[in-house]
């Protein structure tokens, strides 16, 4: 007689299949059609109790997607950054690094967009502006390094955040095409804030 190996899983393991179930969910279908009855249907599950037990509330669902992402993409970016001995290195290892990232999890990048264009305003907010100040401080230290020209490292942080953002909705089909779109913007912020 078969079993439910689903009953067995940890409470960890039963909250990643609900955020893997929320983004398909968010990145198919949108924020407003993102249901606990329609994330129960996505993961397999029987009742909406087995994600309001983990999750009671939809923001705190929603927060755990963005979290998860913004993880999965810092998995990929710090190590990329650290690898590079010059600002202008880094600071290519960020674009790229983030814009692959963003190629190679299409739902997610879509969920996440979902997420912070329709969630009401909570930390996802705080967690915008952050990345923008992370990037200034590094450009920052570029341009005291002589590596970069004068800018305002605010400007085109924010600059470089909006392009990424906006490569999430629009980004080619094909992953030549992508890729040749990666290395545009690159190119294109490095000249931006060459000497």
């Amino acid at each position: 007689m078969p079993t439910d190996t689903r009953s067995y899983r940890s409470s960890d393991e039963r909250r990643r299949e609900i955020v893997d179930a929320t983004i398909r969910v968010l990145a198919e279908q949108g924020y407003a059609a993102t249901s606990f009855a329609r994330i129960c249907e996505a993961a397999g599950f029987s009742s909406t109790r087995m994600v309001s037990y983990h999750f009671r509330e939809k923001a705190a669902l929603m927060q755990a997607v963005v979290e998860r992402v913004v993880r999965d993409a810092a998995a990929v970016m710090v190590p990329a950054m650290e690898a590079e001995e010059t600002w202008r290195g880094k600071l290519a290892a960020y674009v790229g690094s983030n814009l692959r990232f963003l190629a190679g999890h299409r739902l997610a990048a879509r969920a996440v967009i979902e997420v912070v264009a329709n969630a009401p305003r909570t930390d996802n907010e705080l967690r915008e502006d952050t990345s923008a100040l992370l990037l200034a401080v590094l450009l920052t230290h570029g341009q005291e390094a002589g590596e970069m020209g004068e800018f305002d490292p605010h400007v085109v942080a924010r600059a470089v955040r909006a392009t990424i953002d906006s490569f999430a909705t629009t980004m080619p089909a094909s992953p030549d095409a992508t890729e040749a779109a990666i290395a545009e913007i690159i190119a294109l912020f490095d000249r931006a804030t060459a000497p």
